[in-house]
């Protein structure tokens, strides 16, 4: 199986929101930095505590990939993060992810996401012009 078929899967999981689907595809080792810039979740069972949260109230979810390199066990990922939130507001903002691989398992799973542009979108407000061809 290739990586990206791993990452989809994880994605069609997330959609219907099988947890369970997607720590499985985790190595039991994971560091999962779901925000590059913020500490690291270590282990399924802090991944497990973050995605509840996380996904708590998530509606019309839509994340998708629109581009992905891989290279051995590395995998680069390109696409949009889209979900209804709890709140009922629709946040789209890109999104970048590198993925590290061991024994077939997501091991380094790093989200490169502009955390200001999650805020405004929270506010309401709509992305920038600039953004749009991203999304």
């Amino acid at each position: 199986m290739a990586h990206i078929d791993t990452v989809q899967a994880i994605i069609e999981a997330w959609k219907r929101g099988d947890v369970e689907t997607i720590l499985g595809k985790l190595h039991p080792d994971v560091v999962y930095h779901y925000h590059v810039g913020s500490r690291p979740l270590e282990g399924r069972d802090m991944v497990r505590k973050f995605l509840d949260k996380f996904g708590s109230g998530q509606t019309d979810i839509a994340w998708r990939i629109h581009r992905h390199a891989e290279a051995g066990d590395l995998l680069f990922v390109e696409g949009v993060d889209d979900y209804v939130n709890a709140d009922g507001v629709r946040i789209r903002t890109p999104y970048a992810g590198v993925f590290e691989f061991r024994e077939g398992l997501i091991w380094r799973w790093r989200d490169h996401v502009d955390r200001a542009a999650i805020a405004d979108a929270q506010q309401g407000k709509p992305p920038p012009d600039w953004v749009l061809p991203l999304l």
